[in-house]
């Protein structure tokens, strides 16, 4: 077995590979037989083609399906042999079958992890506001409460940002003619609406309707996906109502009979928190750290795949609210969201680097603590999670991520933290 590696675009390689001998004799075989058996060609019955004649009617097909066994047997050594290590999908580019000689050469391309020098992370220094309990703590706290148990109660008058706004729509698409229909809803504001939706909303009242021509529409990838033309129809207004600090809240919330028991409940709260958020607010402070000292570009393969999945947790949350998930605007979100994607891996590979130099490992029982977790959190046994785990090939994604915590937690530990007070803002003498 022969390779050779060049250098592509980004972290973008290519792999040949050149192979001869039994191997390819062996998958010629096994696909000629399954032509001889299965191909239907035209004046024979099943099964009694001449080979020649497959072999002419189906030459492009045996190449690739040698080519992909072929592969399938070999890349993992060749890839070994060349010293790089994929960081995500392996394509197969090209296939060459040189059948009297039994040769045959392959064209993969991947991309392999940044090069990056790790930068020293001993007593590394950091900022973070001033934490200690205070009397705007707690009613930051309950503010966070009432939040979560506003409601949205209709009124009469024109839309604006930070309104509930429910529509009837109806999409018809531009080249088939195909049409959907239904109901939808969003909180203007909030990228929840389509952009140009968002603009047509805001000033109409209840009953108003509005059409757009020739609107983009864009798949889970943010990729254009024809157009459509586009009726909303306004069902109702709401605005958010947040609920009075009184007695009958406290009831709500199961805090006391009054709401000064809550309070007083809730500032207990508060106060037992505190370590926990400073904690916090250390890791996130380390984690932004350590991004900024590193410099180095991130596999576009590991971006997209990173993106997917915070986009799909986007669009989840969002269909909870009862919005249709098919009309969002996912270009918008995408843009939004691809700060954090960066983010998310150029830190795993940071501590995954870091991990290496300080020998890092996760022990049996860490891992078996993990399943159990997940078994808990998930309603299964934990002999049910592994099991799960393991036939999806998840436990070696499980013991990476908790080698980074680790990782992260032994940065932490040697951190220096330097906690600042906020500045208040100097108020004009004149105002």
């Amino acid at each position: 077995m022969k390779i050779s590696v060049e250098d592509r675009q980004g972290l973008f390689k290519s792999l040949k590979v050149e192979v001869e001998g039994d191997i390819v004799r062996s998958a010629l075989d096994e696909v000629y037989n399954y032509l001889k058996q299965n191909a239907e060609v035209e004046g024979f019955r099943r099964g009694k083609a001449p080979l020649w004649v497959i072999k002419a009617k189906f030459k492009e097909y045996i190449q690739e399906e040698v080519g992909k066994k072929v592969a399938n047997a070999t890349l993992a050594g060749a890839i070994q042999e060349s010293g790089l290590k994929p960081v995500a999908d392996i394509y197969l580019e090209s296939v060459h079958l040189e059948e009297p000689s039994q040769r045959l050469s392959y064209s993969v391309s991947f991309e392999v992890p940044p090069e990056f020098e790790l930068e020293n992370l001993e007593g590394l220094e950091v900022k973070i506001g001033k934490v200690e309990f205070s009397d705007e703590l707690v009613k930051r706290r309950i503010e966070e409460i009432r939040e979560e148990h506003a409601i949205w109660e209709p009124v009469e008058r024109e839309a604006r940002e930070g309104d509930l706004v429910v529509v009837d729509y109806r999409v018809e698409e531009t080249e088939s003619g195909e049409h959907t229909e239904g109901e939808t809803s969003g909180v203007i504001g909030t990228k929840t609406f389509r952009e140009e939706i968002e603009r047509e909303l805001v000033g109409k009242k209840e009953g108003d309707s509005f059409v757009l021509e020739d609107l983009t529409l864009y798949d889970t990838e943010g990729k254009p996906a024809g157009k459509a033309r586009v009726e909303i129809t306004i069902k109702s207004i709401k605005e958010k109502v947040l609920p009075e600090l009184n007695d009958d809240f406290a009831k709500e919330l199961g805090l006391g009979e009054t709401w000064a028991e809550a309070e007083e409940k809730i500032r207990e709260e508060v106060r037992a928190s505190i370590e926990n958020m400073k904690k916090a607010m250390i890791a996130d402070a380390v984690a932004i750290k350590l991004v900024q000292m590193h410099q180095f570009d991130v596999p576009q393969t590991l971006l997209q795949r990173e993106l997917s999945h915070l986009v799909e947790r986007r669009v989840r949350e969002l269909s909870q609210w009862g919005i249709d998930p098919k009309y969002l605007d996912y270009k918008a979100i995408a843009q939004e969201l691809t700060p954090q994607a960066v983010f998310n891996i150029k830190l795993r590979f940071i501590l995954d680097k870091y991990a290496v130099q300080k020998n890092i490992e996760v022990s049996t029982e860490e891992l078996q603590q993990r399943i159990e977790g997940l078994a808990q959190a998930y309603e299964r046994t934990p002999e049910e999670m592994r099991e799960f785990l393991q036939r999806e090939n998840l436990l070696p994604v499980l013991e990476e991520d908790i080698k980074r915590e680790k990782a992260l937690e032994d940065i932490v530990s040697k951190a220096v933290v330097k906690e600042t007070e906020e500045k208040k803002e100097e108020k004009d003498e004149n105002t």
